[in-house]
């Protein structure tokens, strides 16, 4: 993609993570300027390689912290917000922290970009808003939202936030985004494609909960891209709205990801199980942001499973890794970290 041609000074918060290290690689490739700020709640291995370029530059710091985003907004044209604490395990485990990071943080930093006359505030948000649509229907960007978990609720607070404070100088764009897979600097191994590929090529068995049950996916690189070119569409167009951020092509039953994998790894096992823990199944349509940008994947399943494997295989990601990523999703890792969330 070069359809920036431009300097832009950009602020990327939770830059160290799963999409915002893709990110800022992309960013940079592109001769933006990024400044990323984040915590480091787990460590900054994924930002390591970027800084010596020219154009970044790092704050570690809180999005709690008014002094803190003050510095980080200085002289910054646009801001992509993904710093949260993500996912329902996590959520659960510190729920004081989820909302004070996840919505009144990014309350905060909203204000704050407002008053300091920032031209562009793009939100990372999530499908796993309409938590459960019926198995007829798409859900557009005006379904009636049910979220069945802490996360998504934080997610709703903040668009609603950010769609009502936006104006002709400050363009809001909330990003409902499918669930991710693929590798990045900081890999997840929560997310379901990315668990399936590690317990197929380490077990050669997957044990598969509520096979019938519909996600849209996307790719973390297509996630970069989507949001690369939110940066680039005149505001007028975008402003104060929200998108799902994914392609109508990408929605998948479980069964449907499973029988992918087994294209590539045919010799597997497969345990399916009913469960009733995970109630989340949508399906999504996405032609509104495919038709305001024009966005079509770039990497599908097939290529998402296939990188995921090569890395496992030839030790790129070790199986350290994967369990201390793990790890990192559970209570104790929360306990351990009392400090640092105030929770």
């Amino acid at each position: 993609m070069k359809e920036i041609n431009y300097k832009k000074r950009i602020l990327i918060t939770g830059g160290a993570g799963y999409v915002g290290s893709t990110l800022i690689r992309d960013c940079l490739e592109e001769g933006l300027i990024v400044r990323c700020l984040d915590l480091l709640i787990y460590d900054g291995r994924p930002i390591v390689g970027f800084i010596n370029h020219p154009n970044f530059e790092f704050i570690r710091g809180d999005i709690r912290d008014a002094e803190i985003l003050r510095k980080a907004l200085k002289d910054i044209d646009c801001v992509v917000h993904l710093a949260a604490i993500v996912g329902d395990i996590p959520c659960r485990a510190a729920p004081k922290s989820t909302v004070q990071i996840n919505f009144q943080g990014t309350k905060l930093i909203a204000d704050l970009a407002k008053e300091m006359g920032i031209e562009r505030f793009i939100f990372g948000s999530t499908c796993s808003n309409y938590g459960v649509v019926n198995s007829n229907e798409m859900a557009t960007e005006t379904t009636r939202l049910n979220p069945v978990s802490l996360y998504a609720e934080t997610k709703i607070d903040c668009e609603r936030y950010l769609t009502k404070i936006h104006d002709e100088k400050f363009a809001t764009i909330c990003l409902r985004f499918g669930t991710a897979y693929g590798i990045s600097f900081r890999t997840r191994f929560d997310l379901l494609v990315n668990s399936f590929a590690y317990e197929a090529l380490t077990k050669k068995e997957i044990i598969a909960f509520a096979v019938n049950t519909w996600r849209p996916y996307i790719h973390v690189a297509d996630m970069s891209l989507i949001i690369r070119k939110m940066l680039c569409i005149p505001a007028e167009k975008i402003s104060g709205q929200i998108f799902n951020a994914g392609s109508t092509s990408q929605n998948f039953t479980k069964r449907d990801v499973i029988e992918v994998l087994k294209r590539i790894m045919p010799g597997i096992k497969t345990k399916y199980i009913e469960s009733v823990d995970d109630r989340r199944d949508y399906r999504v349509d996405f032609s509104k942001l495919e038709n305001i940008i024009g966005f079509k994947p770039t990497k599908n399943l097939e290529d998402g499973f296939r990188e995921l494997i090569y890395c496992f295989k030839y030790g790129v990601i070790t199986e350290n890794n994967y369990e201390a990523n793990k790890l990192e999703t559970l209570e104790k890792f929360f306990k351990e970290k009392e400090e640092v969330l105030g929770n």
